[in-house]
């Protein structure tokens, strides 16, 4: 019986480390992205204007993940000048399902963001859905998508 109690405890502690863990490597996959919207997630300000959109209570960033998917890994055409910087596609940064789904997962679920984690499994469905994309997504792709 003594072992079963201590089997408990032992089994809650490391799913914790593991946790962290994961944290730790979807924070360090952000370092990337906090380049333009900076380390808190808002959007670098550059004057009167912002390097990137803020991620904090973000459509893409809160609905379907397959979306943020495509974001990260084909970019956004630069359309406009909202904001000074273009989103990249950061396929070659993200190179395989792990680092993928750390960064989406920690992107949704940082900045006060409350959406679902993204396991490995579905980073690599996300990838394959969009593996024949090969230009940067339109804005008005994006608001479809979205809707």
């Amino acid at each position: 019986m003594k072992f079963k109690l201590l089997l408990v405890p032992s089994i809650a502690s490391l799913l914790t480390m593991t946790a962290q863990a994961d944290d730790a490597a979807g924070k360090m996959a952000y370092m990337t992205c906090s380049a333009c919207h900076s380390a808190d997630g808002q959007g670098l300000p550059l004057g009167d204007k912002k390097m990137a959109p803020s991620l904090v209570a973000s459509k893409i960033v809160n609905g379907d993940a397959s979306v943020l998917a495509l974001v990260i890994l084909k970019g956004i055409k630069k359309e406009g000048n909202d904001y000074l910087g273009m989103m990249a596609s950061l396929e070659l940064a993200y190179p395989d399902d792990q680092k993928l789904a750390d960064v989406m997962t920690y992107v949704r679920q940082s900045f006060g963001n409350t959406a679902a984690a993204v396991t490995v499994e579905e980073a690599a469905k996300y990838r394959a859905k969009w593996k024949d994309i090969t230009e940067p997504v339109t804005r008005a792709k994006l608001l479809e998508l979205t809707k």
